[in-house]
């Protein structure tokens, strides 16, 4: 499949700021989720929820990709999913705040548990379109540099998770779902905007002249290298944080804020680095991130040692950066275009299925 011949940065940075935009959302529904569930009186939903959620994560991007890529082939319409995910998420976010504001003794409030449930499905509609276009957007043996600018942009908004709760509790929960709709929204339009004529012509020709099938063990090579940056993921979001305050509870809080560093140190790593591993190989830099991520688990859980312990996490936050770096990548090179956005939506599902399973378990 023929690749663009140059880097595309306004489409990239388009992107990025659909990515922030989905950072904040992610962190404000964490935060007022709970509070929101106690105050109309639905805390029983809470465990419901964190499953619909994991079970979300996973399935839906592979099915938005599959839509996605029917639509292409049958009307040559690549943006409707995106449009209608970006639209939904937009919308709830208003009407989710508008029974907010309306208060627990509203009527209305009965809607909340399934509003929340469709934000969930909206908020991943258009997450494996988005991502599939970045192979419109660089040279093929450029995608690490750009999955690298996206991964240090969207890793340090997560990183400065405290700063972005401080400005959510500022807000307030109503304000905060609206600002919510209003940054997807104009994002959502902004990417739409600056990409849509160039990508469908680009992904119209590569359709057209596609000749490379893919075998059921290519999808199979997908979900392996999705499940291990989903395994880093899980280790250093869900498990490093809890494992610490269990085995040294003298340093309970040390965990939380230790786990958003290494994000933002795999970040700034995975950025530094991008360029070199253009030169090293796809598939050697995923073995590398692999032994990085299994050295490094087995040593947090093997030491009884805080020092080592933390150290152990730098060697999976290692593993985390470079698996990053070449996942996205990877997928794109061995795919079909005929096929590509389902499956970078495996890929994507694939790696938040370990993490998912970490939240409920740990629930």
């Amino acid at each position: 499949m023929e690749q663009t011949n140059q880097v595309k940065w306004p489409e990239i940075l388009s992107l990025a700021a659909l990515n922030v935009a989905l950072v904040i959302s992610w962190i404000a529904y964490h935060e007022y989720q709970p509070v929101v569930l106690e105050n109309f009186n639905f805390t029983e939903l809470s465990s419901f929820l964190v499953v619909a959620k994991a079970f979300v994560l996973v399935i839906i991007p592979p099915l938005a990709g599959l839509t996605a890529d029917y639509f292409l082939k049958k009307n040559g319409k690549f943006f409707v999913v995106f449009t209608v995910g970006i639209g939904a998420t937009a919308m709830i976010f208003m009407i989710v705040a508008s029974i907010i504001g309306a208060g627990p003794a509203n009527e209305m409030r009965v809607f909340l548990p399934y509003m929340i449930l469709l934000w969930l499905i909206s908020m991943n509609l258009f997450i494996s379109p988005a991502y599939s276009m970045i192979e419109a957007f660089a040279p093929a043996k450029q995608l690490p540099v750009v999955v690298g600018f996206l991964f240090l942009v969207t890793e340090l908004i997560y990183a400065l998770e405290p700063v972005v709760v401080a400005l959510v509790r500022f807000f307030g929960d109503t304000l905060t779902f609206i600002v919510g709709g209003v940054l997807i929204s104009v994002s959502g339009y902004f990417f739409h905007k600056i990409c849509s004529s160039k990508v469908i012509n680009y992904r119209k020709d590569a359709v057209a002249n596609v000749q490379k099938p893919v075998g059921i063990s290519t999808y199979v090579a997908i979900i392996g290298v999705g499940f291990i940056l989903g395994a880093g993921k899980a280790v250093l979001v869900e498990y490093y944080p809890e494992y610490i305050a269990l085995n040294f509870p003298d340093h309970e809080g040390l965990g939380a804020y230790f786990s958003l560093g290494l994000l933002a140190f795999a970040a700034i790593m995975a950025f530094a680095l991008s360029k070199k591993v253009v030169q090293m190989g796809l598939q050697r830099v995923i073995v590398i991130s692999f032994v990085l991520l299994a050295v490094g688990s087995i040593c947090i859980m093997a030491t009884s040692n805080l020092y080592f312990t933390l150290f152990a996490g730098v060697i999976v936050a290692s593993g985390f950066a470079l698996i990053n770096l070449v996942g996205i990548p990877f997928a794109i090179a061995n795919l079909s275009a005929k096929h590509i956005t389902y499956g970078v939506g495996i890929f994507i599902g694939a790696s938040e299925l370990l993490a998912g399973i970490f939240e409920v378990a740990l629930h």
